[in-house]
C-alpha cells in the first residue's frame, strides 16, 4: 500500500542528507572562521532535527529504498564542485548557504505539514513541532545572515585580465 506520509518524510530525509554533507564541507573548509563556526552549529542542529525525522520514519514505517539518501549523496557531490575556501568571489560558500538557508525553509514547512496532521495520524505524536518550527526559523535566520553578508563580494562582477586589455 501507498503511504504518502512514508514517502513525504523520505524526501525530507535525502534532504537532510544532503544539508548535513554540505554542512560538513562547510564547517571543514572554512574551519578557524565565522562562516566555519556558522557552519558548525547549523550541522549540530540540523543533525538533531535529522534525528527527530528519522524517529518519525521509525513510527511510520519505511517508504521504498534508499533511493532518497542515495539522492542526497549525489546532489551533495555535485554541489562540491564550486565549494572551495580559495574562491576569491566567495559564489561557491554563498551558493551553499544559500541552498542549505531554502533546505531550512523545506523543512520548516514539514514541520508545520506534521503538526497539521498531527492530530489525525498518531504514527507522528511525540514530537514538539512548534520548538521544532522555532528552530528552523532561528536556523534560517542564521544561515541567511551569513549568506547576504556574503552576497556583494560573491555577486560583484570581477575585472579580468583580458576585458583590461
Amino acid at each position: 500500500m501507498n503511504d504518502p506520509l512514508a514517502t513525504y518524510l523520505h524526501d525530507h530525509l535525502a534532504g537532510s542528507s544532503f544539508a548535513v554533507e554540505l554542512l560538513e564541507k562547510l564547517a571543514s573548509e572554512f574551519a578557524g572562521t565565522q562562516l566555519g563556526e556558522v557552519a558548525r552549529q547549523l550541522l549540530e542542529q540540523v543533525s538533531l532535527d535529522r534525528k527527530t525525522l528519522e524517529q518519525l520514519i521509525a513510527q511510520v514505517g519505511k517508504a521504498g529504498s534508499d533511493l532518497y539518501d542515495a539522492l542526497g549523496w549525489l546532489g551533495e557531490r555535485v554541489s562540491r564542485i564550486k565549494l572551495k575556501h580559495d574562491d576569491p568571489a566567495g559564489i561557491g560558500a554563498f551558493q551553499a548557504l544559500e541552498t542549505i538557508s531554502l533546505g531550512i525553509l523545506g523543512k520548516r514547512a514539514m514541520w508545520e505539514a506534521l503538526q497539521a496532521r498531527e492530530k489525525a495520524d498518531s504514527r507522528i505524536a511525540g514530537p514538539d513541532f512548534e520548538m521544532l518550527i522555532r528552530r528552523a526559523e532561528q536556523q534560517f535566520q542564521q544561515a541567511n545572515q551569513h549568506r547576504l553578508e556574503l552576497a556583494d563580494g560573491a555577486l560583484s562582477r570581477k575585472e579580468s585580465n583580458s576585458s583590461r586589455l
